[in-house]
Parts: C-alpha cells; sequence; structure tokens
C-alpha cells in the first residue's frame, strides 16, 4: 500500500471514509525489538522512534475485508462478562445560545443505567439531579430509562430522542439554584422531542484519523509489544457521526425549536473514567463549518484526531494543537483549537459560556462547557445575564462566532508507583 497522504493528494476532493482497523501486532522480528541498545543514546531514540512509527504506519493502514459500522452494530451489544464493560448511546445538538446534551450508558456489571439529559444556555443549566441519574434494576430496558428514551428509525442514518421529567436549574457555573439557603433546589418541568438526521458516514475514531498523524504519535509512544498485545485485549470500539438535530422543546409553559447542528456517539468495551491522565474533546460549529477534535495524554503516549466538515464534505484532521486558559476547579475558560486539515488551517477560541462538573466514579473528573466559539481570536463583548432558554436574533457586532460543547477529563487518582528490581 502506498504511504501517500491520500486524504490532501486526491483531485477529485475528501475521500470516502474506509473500512475499520485495528492496532495490529508488530511481526516477531527480533531486529525491530523496540527495546533494542543501540551504543549512541541520540541515534538509539532516534531509530526506535523511526522503527515504531514504520511499525505504527503499517499497523494502522491494514484493512479488514467487511466495512464498519454495520446496520446491525446500532443495536446493543451483548455483554462479554468483562469487568467495567459499558456501551453508551449520546446525542449532541447546539444553535445559537443553547445546547442538548442526552446520553445513555448501559452498565451490565452493575445492573445499572447512567443517564444525562441536559439544556445548556448562557444563563442556566437545566439538568437532571447532581448533574446525571445512575438507576439500578433496568438492565433490561434497553435505550429507554429514567424518562429519557431514543429510537433508531433507519440504522446509521435517523434517530430519535424524546425526555418527560423533571429538571433542575443550576447556574452557569454549574451550581444548583435555591430560593432560599436551605431549600430544595429549583426544578421545573421538560418535555423534549427531537430528531436526529445524519449528514454523513459515520467517522471512527483511530482508523478514520489520519494514518500519518496515527503514525507520528504512536512513534513517539514509549511503547513495546506489550503494549499493543494490552491495547488489542482491551478494546473500545464505536464511531462518532455528523448530522443535525430537530424539534421542540418545552420547559414549564415555553415552548420553542430546535434546530442545530449535532453529532452522535456510539461506544461500547471497557472503560475506566481514570485510565487517561487528562482529555478533551471539543464539537464546534461556525457557520456552515463543523470540527470535532478529541485528545488524551496517558502516562506512555498522547493522542489526537478528529475532523472537520466543511460544504466540499468531511475530511480527517492532519495536526492539532490545544491551549487551554485553566481555572482551579473549573472549566477552562478559553480553548484554543490549531487544526490543520485539508482545505487549509483552522484556528479557533471556544469560550466558555456556562459549565457542568461531574464525579465519574470517584475516578475521573469531567467539566462540560458551552462554548462560544470564534475565529482567529476575536470575541463579542459580554452579554448581560439573566435566565432565559434562548435569545433574540443576534446583534451584528456579535458576528461571526459560533457554539459547541467542550468536554474536559482529568484522573483524580495517582498513578502507582512503579516496581524497581
Amino acid at each position: 500500500m502506498s504511504g501517500r497522504d491520500s486524504h490532501s493528494e486526491d483531485p477529485r476532493g475528501p475521500r470516502p471514509l474506509h473500512p475499520h482497523v485495528e492496532l495490529a501486532e508488530p511481526p516477531d522480528d527480533p531486529g525491530l525489538e523496540l527495546g533494542a541498545d543501540i551504543a549512541d543514546p541520540g541515534l538509539s531514540g532516534l531509530l526506535r522512534r523511526g522503527v515504531k512509527a514504520a511499525i505504527a504506519r503499517w499497523a494502522v493502514l491494514r484493512r479488514p475485508a467487511a466495512e464498519w459500522p454495520r446496520p446491525q452494530d446500532e443495536a446493543r451489544h451483548a455483554w462479554d462478562g468483562r469487568p467495567h464493560f459499558a456501551e453508551e448511546f449520546v446525542f449532541v445538538g447546539v444553535q445559537p445560545e443553547l445546547a442538548v446534551l442526552a446520553r445513555l450508558e448501559w452498565l451490565p456489571d452493575r445492573d445499572a443505567h447512567r443517564v444525562w439529559l441536559t439544556l445548556f444556555t448562557p444563563t442556566a443549566i437545566y439538568c437532571l439531579p447532581g448533574g446525571q441519574a445512575l438507576l439500578r434494576g433496568d438492565g433490561e430496558r434497553g435505550w429507554s430509562v429514567g424518562g429519557l428514551g431514543f429510537d433508531c428509525v433507519e440504522p446509521l442514518r435517523t434517530w430519535t430522542l424524546r425526555y418527560r421529567g423533571a429538571l433542575h436549574v443550576h447556574d452557569p457555573r454549574g451550581r444548583p439554584v435555591r430560593p432560599a439557603g436551605d431549600a430544595p433546589a429549583e426544578s421545573i418541568e421538560a418535555r423534549i422531542d427531537l430528531t436526529f438526521l445524519a449528514g454523513l458516514l459515520p467517522f471512527v475514531p483511530g482508523t478514520d484519523d489520519d494514518p500519518d498523524l496515527l503514525a507520528r504519535q504512536l512513534g513517539a509512544a514509549a511503547w513495546d509489544t506489550r503494549l499493543l498485545r494490552a491495547v488489542r485485549r482491551h478494546p473500545l470500539r464505536g464511531y462518532v457521526q455528523a448530522g443535525d438535530l430537530h424539534g421542540t422543546i418545552t420547559l414549564g409553559r415555553d415552548l420553542r425549536a430546535f434546530g442545530g447542528a449535532a453529532l452522535r456517539v456510539h461506544n461500547w468495551g471497557v472503560r475506566d473514567w481514570g485510565a487517561s491522565d487528562a482529555a478533551m474533546q471539543c464539537f464546534a460549529t461556525l457557520g456552515p463549518l463543523r470540527t470535532w477534535v478529541h485528545t488524551a495524554r496517558f502516562p506512555w503516549v498522547s493522542l489526537s484526531g478528529g475532523f472537520v466538515q466543511r460544504p466540499g464534505g468531511v475530511v480527517p484532521i492532519r495536526d492539532l494543537g490545544v491551549t487551554q486558559e485553566r481555572r482551579p476547579g473549573r472549566a477552562p475558560a478559553r480553548t484554543g483549537l490549531a487544526v490543520e486539515a485539508p482545505g487549509g488551517p483552522l484556528a479557533l477560541e471556544a469560550e466558555t459560556v456556562a459549565e457542568l462538573p461531574l464525579d465519574m466514579d470517584g475516578r475521573g473528573h469531567l467539566d462540560i462547557a458551552l462554548v462560544r466559539v470564534h475565529a482567529g481570536g476575536e470575541r463579542p463583548p459580554a452579554r448581560a445575564e439573566g435566565p432565559r432558554l434562548v435569545s433574540g436574533p443576534a446583534r451584528p457586532h456579535e458576528e461571526p462566532h459560533g457554539w459547541g460543547l467542550c468536554f474536559t477529563q482529568r484522573r483524580l487518582l495517582p498513578r502507582p508507583t512503579p516496581r524497581t528490581g
């Protein structure tokens, strides 16, 4: 197989997404042993990185005969008995000053589901008590749990999302709004009816990510054949799909239409919220442009990837630079994204306007933020606060900007000290 960059050099434009690729173990050649001793330490590191990059590129470019995801992959997968197995279905939708996040996670070894249903606005957040619900004894209920229901109308194309129930009101910092100091959190009845329509084929992280980007990252990693075998033994498989979300949202007596850019996520396998030391995902829109990027930092490797959707199609990113203005105990105030992708570089700044913190099983902390997205670092003046669901038409001086959701994760537990001797 040619080593050319098929994403950038194909004159016909963005190529179709290719089949699933799993990391393959490198050939059993003692000459390629990653820990081989070479006299010159500088040359040793250079050669090891070159060998690892070559093996990584060979691994990520291997393609099986069958394409995936298949329509049957939309169904819930059988639990194989492994502890910490989880399967999640996630929908994200954004329109000006309003974002929807709905998530069902099946936890078979705990006979439970984890449920998220959250509406983000610049002045208020509406969510389940505590931001999430862990409902036990619902193992056979599938895609309808705790008032939240998903329905697959046409695999890999059309889904519906419905919710009936109360949502607690939080301020933009994610703190419950209480009428008085000791009073229960304020709540409001919600009714949500939305339809997801896919605009693209599913994108498989790690498979549809740019192979040269993956090869560079794996080539710089401190891994060996044992790490590759461990990756293959504990895979987390899945895909993301861009599209549109439309329908209605009712809060109390306030009925609003919703129509915005959307992202759907379906993952299954062993999940550990403390596996990475830090991670970030961001779904951002700016006019017709949409992008989804992800990064994760482990002790032995840092990985990133994602795609950019332009009017001509979707292309995997070639490189990603991330800068964050951090705040202790909170979501980053700003996240800068420097994206290299076919069609030209992209520079975005995501400014946090509302945030919700979540504890994930005591192993990880997650901050979910509604972000206002600007190109070239330009930001509009601050808006006055006041609770509302969505705003009226944007004022001319506030254009152009877009909206998105950013997810920032960090590990809570200290890593064990490596044994010596």
